[in-house]
């Protein structure tokens, strides 16, 4: 590992001769990492063999591995550290930084989400109502590098495409200027995902259990609780009822589960709660839901084409921006054709023992589907598409177009390209 003590010592030079300036960190990390281009010389598992080896590692600045799977820190300093995290998971949070410094990817490749972030509200100095916006969204490959900007001018998420997949990272430890470090949830809010206080954390866990137990009196501590809790908790609680609620895979296979109800009636009562303030809540979810939908669709397939497709309409909304990604990844291809190729492929793909028609998520996708669905990202209108089918199949084929139609925009899966039809 040599070679990441020569990047280490030689940042530390050039960063004293600029009298440890934060503000210039990020471009001196940036251009070291390019210079020293150690993904062309190392490869991620020699750092894990480097690892195994060691009878003392450097000290480890995350050693519960909470960002990384595992982290490991290679070079300290003491102002900055080099570590390189490993990914086995596909996504990070969006997020921002309470630090500086530089990214560069040693193994596998990610999409790379950069966002801005309108406040319109502070509730807290944990807490922010406002309003998200991407800015950029990238395909990063081996080697390529991103400088990290502290504070809300780096407001970022990264996809992992590959698993697993590694980063090096040179970064400062962190600044009281630029926390909290916020973690945020589309469409509205911003939350200190650090934040503890021991009686929430402790309560959350007794309800946790509550619910684990199927006890007579859940709802009835829950509901007291929300009757009386900051917008914070609120939160907090309401992401714990979500999860554990929905977590009954009979339940949900079987479709007897009334927890969409229960967690509805929560809602109405933090709205009377918190007035329209809470109407940020079911919005957050709903784009929640989205996510874990897409998510679970892509763990059944194992195609790494339809991986990325799927990867794609998780993080990015908007057919052009979807487009430009596919082309980045397949420049020899059309990208409506691939789209095309890809809901085609995956409407064959049947899921066993799951509560879903495919892995589409589409019931009765057929040849008409796909053809409704290539003129809609055409920007056909619907009389458009009316003439186009009744010449192709016959006027027998299309009397349900407007039913058609309104099937594929509500497919989860789908929306991320038709959200402006």
């Amino acid at each position: 590992m040599e070679l990441f003590n020569k990047l280490g010592a030689e940042i530390e030079v050039r960063w004293r001769d600029q009298n440890y300036d934060e503000t210039v960190f990020p471009e001196i990390a940036a251009s070291a990492l390019k210079e020293a281009n150690i993904p062309a010389l190392v490869s991620a598992w020699e750092v894990i063999e480097w690892t195994m080896r060691q009878t003392v590692l450097p000290e480890q600045k995350d050693l519960p591995g909470r960002f990384g799977d595992p982290p490991i820190t290679i070079y300290n300093s003491p102002r900055f550290h080099v570590d390189v995290y490993f990914w086995l998971e596909g996504t990070t949070s969006i997020h921002q930084h309470a630090f500086c410094g530089a990214f560069q990817v040693l193994m596998g490749s990610s999409i790379h989400s950069w966002y801005e972030f309108e406040r319109q509200e502070s509730i807290n100095v944990f807490t922010e109502i406002g309003n998200m916006d991407l800015k950029l969204c990238e395909i990063l490959s081996v080697g390529d590098v991103q400088m990290i900007q502290s504070g809300k001018k780096y407001i970022h998420g990264l996809f992992h495409l590959e698993q697993p997949s590694a980063t090096i990272v040179v970064r400062t430890y962190k600044s009281p200027l630029h926390m909290p470090q916020f973690s945020y949830f589309k469409p509205y809010l911003a939350i200190d995902p650090f934040f503890e206080e021991a009686n929430t954390t402790k309560k959350l866990q007794c309800v946790t259990a509550l619910i684990r137990a199927k006890h007579p009196r859940t709802d009835e501590f829950i509901t007291d609780w929300l009757k009386t809790a900051d917008f914070q908790t609120t939160f907090q609680i309401l992401s714990t009822l979500r999860d554990y609620l929905r977590s009954n895979e009979i339940d949900q296979l079987f479709n007897l589960s009334a927890a969409q109800n229960r967690f509805d009636a929560f809602i109405e009562i933090v709205r009377e709660r918190h007035g329209e303030r809470a109407n940020v809540f079911p919005k957050v979810f709903a784009h929640l839901e989205k996510q874990d939908e897409i998510v679970r669709q892509r763990s059944y397939v194992t195609e790494p084409e339809h991986r990325f497709f799927l990867a794609l309409l998780m993080n990015v909304e908007g057919r052009d921006r979807i487009f430009s990604l596919i082309k980045a990844r397949f420049p020899a291809a059309e990208p409506l054709d691939k789209v095309l190729d890809w809901a085609f492929d995956l409407a064959q793909t049947r899921v066993l023992g799951q509560n879903v028609p495919n892995a589409l998520g589409v019931n009765d996708f057929d040849d008409t589907d796909l053809s409704i669905l290539e003129n809609l990202l055409q920007d056909k209108t619907i009389d458009q598409i009316q003439t186009i089918l009744e010449t192709d199949y016959g006027s027998g084929k299309v009397e349900d177009l407007a039913e058609r139609i309104e099937k594929l925009q509500k497919a989860v899966i789908l929306q991320p390209l038709l959200q402006n039809f």
